[in-house]
């Protein structure tokens, strides 16, 4: 019987593998990125926790950093249809999980919230659409290019006086966003 540990991580790879089409097929390849890309995001959480005095530029490093490390991983693994889109879905969301299990439950990133990135998707980009932004000349899985996914970023902390995942949460529960 499998744990729920593990029950839910397939289950949570198998939201971003919908996007990475073919990769359940190349099982050793698909297994070794995963393997490589978990330990970076583990990794990566514990030095972005530890990081002192943190800053939205400290943190929008940090983040370009992890997001190029775990497309290399893939890539480097032979996966080549990995890229920024999927990277910035995968470190977004798990930013979105940390802080809906709560400080008592994972302590230690509290002061990170306010730097968070809006996870972006099909859903969040329609949604910020409704708000005057400007689509996507392609799907948010497709983005290769880790500036043209920050202009996103930039224009929701410049649009909206919400943390950017504050952004998200009202985006996502489709509710009225204060401005």
């Amino acid at each position: 019987m499998e744990s729920r540990s593990s029950q839910r991580d397939d289950k949570r790879d198998w939201y971003l593998q919908r996007t990475l089409r073919g990769i359940g097929k190349q099982q050793i390849v698909g297994e070794k990125a995963r393997k490589k890309a978990h330990a970076i995001i583990a990794r990566s959480f514990l030095e972005i926790k530890g990081m002192s005095a943190p800053t939205e530029k400290k943190f929008d490093g940090w983040h370009r950093a992890v997001c190029e490390e775990l497309r290399n991983a893939y890539n480097e693994s032979g996966w080549k249809k990995f890229n920024i889109g999927h990277a910035q879905k995968w470190l977004n969301m798990t930013f979105k999980y940390v802080y809906v299990m709560g400080e008592r439950r994972l302590p230690g990133y509290s002061h990170l919230y306010d730097f968070c990135h809006t996870p972006l998707d099909q859903r969040a980009i329609e949604a910020l659409h409704k708000f005057g932004f400007k689509r996507l000349a392609k799907p948010w899985s497709q983005l290769s290019d880790y500036q043209e996914y920050f202009e996103v970023q930039r224009w929701v902390r410049e649009h909206f006086k919400l943390a950017p995942l504050d952004v998200e949460f009202y985006l996502w529960m489709d509710r009225p966003l204060p401005r």
